[in-house]
């Protein structure tokens, strides 16, 4: 791309803003680093393309985890959940499993409203990493943001060369009919 712009520089980027990315990104903030979250579209932040709960009998588990260490999901799903269910209550307390509904959209609102106060959101697709002597040293947007860094974390999830299958149909897209992340990949 001919029109190429350093757009700024941080200690730590994550590319992707769905659950993982987010918490990366406000681990590496409340860590006193200066951070930047890229997403290809804000209106993906925290998105929950294919499950509206946060918990139950598998996730649950990271879940906790997540909340032991400092994390946002289980304090955000407190401020937005719908309703809460303890599942398999009829087989002993080692697998009962609380499974809670979030307002999808509040969700989305809450942990935007929280990002915004730690790190930077930027709204573009990364198409490319750089190297220097075996070590990243920034990142490229498809618009040409070029974004310095000493640690990338890739989180990109079902938008890196995300496709819609229905039968025989194929078409490129990420959840919800939001762009795919096309490039990354390649790099």
């Amino acid at each position: 791309m001919e029109n190429k712009y350093k757009a700024g520089s941080y200690d730590v980027v994550v590319v992707g803003a769905g659950h993982a990315g987010c918490e990366a990104g406000l681990a590496a903030s409340r860590l006193g680093l200066k951070t930047l979250i890229l997403t290809t579209s804000m209106e993906s932040i925290a998105d929950m393309p294919c499950n509206p709960n946060i918990g139950g009998t598998g996730k649950g588990h990271i879940v906790r985890e997540i909340d032991a260490m400092g994390g946002q999901m289980a304090l955000n799903i407190d401020k937005t959940f719908i309703q809460s269910r303890m599942l398999n209550t009829s087989k002993g307390p080692a697998v009962h499993s609380l499974r809670v509904q979030a307002d999808k959209r509040l969700y989305h609102e809450e942990m935007k409203k929280t990002l915004e106060k730690e790190v930077d959101l930027f709204e573009q697709e990364v198409d490319k990493i750089n190297y220097e002597d075996g070590k990243i040293v920034s990142c490229e947007t498809v618009e040409g943001a070029i974004f310095e860094t000493k640690a990338l974390i890739i989180c990109t999830g079902t938008y890196l060369n995300g496709k819609i299958l229905i039968g025989e149909y194929e078409k490129i897209s990420g959840p919800h009919g939001l762009s795919a992340a096309t490039y990354l990949s390649d790099s």
